[in-house]
C-alpha cells in the first residue's frame, strides 16, 4: 500500500462474528432499508483516511466489497478467535496512526461518539467507553501502541479487553458518552431478533420526533 501524505487515522469495523443467535449475518441484516454494515461505515468511516474491515472468510470479502467499495479487507488468520482476532489483523495493516474501532453489528452507532473519543485521548494509549464494564470493540487507540504489544511476546489475548488491559487508557464514562448520545444508541448491537426490533423500535422514535 502506497502511504497516505499527512497525518492520518485508520477506522476498523470488526465483522467476524458467527451470528449464531440471529441466525444470518448480522452485518448484512437491513435495517431500515441499509444495511447494518453501511451504517456502522458511515458512522466512522469519515474520521479516517480508509477504511479496514476485517472478516472471518473471503467469500464474505466479495458480498462486503460491493457495499464497501473503498474498504480493504483482512481476513481472520486463526478462526474462531472473536474480536481479539479482528483487532490483530487491522492493527497489522493500519496506515493511520490512530486505529477506530467499531463492531459491525450496531446500526445506531453514532459518529458523535468517536469524535468525543478522539477528543478524550490526550496522550493516553487508548480511549474507551465505560458503562458498567468498558467496551474496547467501540475505541480509539494509538496504532503504535497496539503493534507494541502485538508484535513483542505475549501471552495469546483472549479478548480486547485484555488487549486494554495492557495499554495506558482513559475510559470515557457514562455521563461524558450521554453528552453526546443520551439514550447510549450506539451501544445497542443485533445479537438476535428482539435486538432487531428494539432497533427498529427507536428507529421509529426518532423519525416521528423529527
Amino acid at each position: 500500500m502506497r502511504p497516505i501524505p499527512g497525518s492520518v487515522d485508520t477506522a476498523l469495523i470488526l465483522a467476524g462474528g458467527s451470528s449464531r443467535r440471529l441466525g444470518r449475518p448480522k452485518a448484512l441484516e437491513v435495517v431500515a432499508g441499509k444495511t447494518i454494515v453501511e451504517r456502522v461505515a458511515q458512522a466512522i468511516a469519515p474520521f479516517g483516511g480508509e477504511l479496514v474491515v476485517s472478516i472471518a472468510d473471503a467469500p464474505m470479502a466479495e458480498t462486503l466489497k460491493r457495499l464497501l467499495p473503498t474498504a480493504a479487507f483482512v481476513i481472520d488468520r486463526r478462526p474462531g478467535k472473536g474480536p481479539i482476532e479482528g483487532i490483530i489483523r487491522g492493527t497489522e495493516v493500519a496506515r493511520g496512526e490512530r486505529l477506530l474501532v467499531a463492531p459491525c453489528d450496531a446500526p445506531l452507532l453514532r459518529p458523535e461518539l468517536y469524535r468525543l473519543l478522539l477528543a478524550s485521548l490526550g496522550a493516553h494509549d487508548a480511549a474507551v467507553p465505560r458503562l458498567d464494564v468498558f467496551d474496547p470493540v467501540r475505541a480509539v487507540y494509538r496504532t503504535a501502541a497496539l503493534r507494541g504489544i502485538l508484535s513483542g511476546p505475549m501471552v495469546d489475548l483472549p479478548s480486547p479487553s485484555s488487549l486494554v488491559d495492557r495499554l495506558d487508557a482513559v475510559f470515557v464514562l457514562e455521563d461524558q458518552l450521554r453528552t453526546v448520545d443520551p439514550r447510549l444508541d450506539s451501544f445497542l448491537d443485533v445479537n438476535d431478533p428482539s435486538d432487531l426490533e428494539t432497533v427498529l423500535t427507536r428507529l421509529r422514535s426518532i423519525s416521528h420526533s423529527a
